[in-house]
């Protein structure tokens, strides 16, 4: 039998993949210490592979496996239960036998997200929730399931990171009104993952001068389903994206992220910042050794100097959203969060208010500008 592009996918693990692994487990590890104050938190892993891939490297269920088996091991206040779902057979076996040593923190479940979205829900009930979908494509992430995640319950906390991948997204959009076999089928996987039945409806929506612009125009409007789900059901919702990339520059896909809880929401900003300095150390190091020059004579900025650039564009963005208002620190990182998601860490912020307060565009606080519920009054 000839082997398909999903087979390749889990040969090895390729570099952009284990950022976006790392990505993950960095955000699991921090978010579940949190979360897991109410309690019992679930991980749950959508498209979960076979644990492994054939070059030996760990998968995300093995990884955050492990991170749950240290945290029971450590007696920690906090506990973390693990549910994978995998369609295929093959790769289901091996994800059993992967998984088989970490008992009952891992529960496998063959078969589709959607098919099992029902059962999970009957699991987790009311407990907070990490859920990670990470389809070979954007088949399977069906909005129906999605939302039910969502929407399990007022009070129940729930982050969700999302692989979207728009090179496929894209191919499919060009099946629309196409007269090649099998194009309205393929076209149709896209209203199922919007959740926006009328077609010519989604096409307009998405419709662009450019690829690019199709592209993000697809990122925003399934970026708005999600903040719109979650204001439903919570009052609040927050979505941004971020794109992992090679080290040669190539987009290989987007990671979604949206939950409803502000804390959640800067985490994952801080989080996707750590990953992306890493990346552009890397980057630089990969074209050093392309050009096969010694940076013995740097020519890049040097920390310093690109912390102390992020801060002085930070300060501008926060005084013309703030301006004549007082709010809690949270809600003033909140209200920049979209713009700077994934380019900026507490530090940042911390030094940004600081600079507006001694430069006099900060009347009044009423505690230190590093912590959350300081109220900050701005001058008109």
């Amino acid at each position: 039998m000839a082997r398909t592009n999903q087979d390749d996918f889990f040969d090895e693990l390729k570099e952009w993949s284990e950022r976006k692994l790392l990505l993950l487990e960095n955000y699991t590890a921090a978010a579940s210490k949190i979360m897991g104050i109410a309690g019992q938190v679930y991980y749950i892993d959508g498209f979960a592979g076979e644990g492994f891939y054939e070059d030996g490297s760990k998968g995300s269920p093995v990884r955050v496996a492990e991170l749950a088996l240290n945290y029971q091991s450590e007696a920690k206040s906090y506990a973390l239960k693990c549910i994978n779902i995998e369609e295929n057979e093959k790769r289901f076996a091996n994800l059993q036998a992967a998984t088989s040593e970490y008992g009952t923190l891992v529960l496998n479940l063959q078969g589709t997200f959607v098919e099992n979205v029902d059962r999970i829900l009957r699991k987790v009930s009311n407990q907070a929730v990490i859920c990670f979908l990470d389809p070979f494509g954007i088949k399977g992430i069906d909005w129906v399931a999605v939302e039910k995640i969502i929407q399990r319950g007022h009070g129940t906390r729930t982050d969700i990171w999302i692989r979207f991948d728009t090179q496929i997204l894209s191919r499919l959009y060009g099946f629309f009104d196409s007269r090649t076999s099998g194009a309205d089928k393929k076209f149709g996987i896209l209203p199922r993952v919007f959740g926006i039945h009328d077609k010519n409806h989604l096409y307009n929506l998405l419709k662009g001068e450019t690829s690019e612009e199709r592209l993000q125009k697809a990122l925003k409007v399934y970026e708005g389903n999600l903040i719109e789900s979650f204001r439903r059901v919570r009052g609040s919702g927050f979505a941004a994206s971020y794109p992992i990339k090679s080290l040669s520059g190539q987009c290989k896909y987007y990671l979604v992220f949206a939950t409803s809880h502000p804390k959640g929401a800067i985490l994952a900003s801080e989080v996707v910042c750590g990953i992306e300095e890493t990346y552009q150390r890397e980057l630089q190091e990969y074209r050093d050794r392309q050009s096969l020059q010694l940076a013995l004579f740097p020519l890049e900025p040097t920390e310093e100097e690109i912390f102390n650039e992020k801060v002085k564009a930070l300060q501008s963005d926060i005084l013309n959203t703030c301006r004549g208002k007082t709010l809690q620190q949270i809600d003033v990182y909140m209200s920049i969060w979209e713009k700077w998601f994934g380019k900026i860490k507490s530090p940042h912020m911390t030094a940004a208010l600081n600079s507006l307060k001694n430069n006099g565009d900060i009347l009044e606080a009423n505690g230190p500008l590093s912590k959350d519920k300081t109220r900050i009054t701005f001058r008109n």
